[in-house]
């Protein structure tokens, strides 16, 4: 009789959490950890649905490949950089739990 050990499968790999982020400059990049002095976009298992999601709904850069987060860039006060950082952030995870529609923005108030 042959009698081999009985061998164990390897573990499943753990896969990493990718991030996306963006400086204050509005500019969005992705990566396995968050780098220091960076905000936070959103985080998926599956860099490949967190970046599509990101790309569709952020601003792009003439050059063809930065993404911005929309309003950003332009924006004239830290407040308004970070309302726009902030509703971004918010699609992104909308986005990622799978709900459509939109975010309300930050102190807007209902039509009378």
């Amino acid at each position: 009789m042959n009698s081999m050990p009985d061998i164990e499968p390897p573990p499943p790999k753990e896969r990493p959490i990718k991030h996306a982020y963006c400086y204050r400059s509005g500019k969005i990049e992705f990566g396995a950890a968050l780098p220091e002095g960076t905000r936070p976009l959103g985080k998926a298992r599956s860099a490949r649905k967190l970046r599509e999601i990101v790309t569709v709904n952020a601003r792009h850069h003439y050059d063809g490949t930065t993404l911005l987060v929309p309003g950003a860039p332009e924006a004239d006060t830290e407040d308004d950089a970070i309302a726009a950082y902030c509703y971004f952030r918010d699609v992104v995870s909308m986005r990622l739990a799978g709900q459509s529609g939109w975010p309300a923005r930050q102190g807007s108030q209902p039509a009378s």
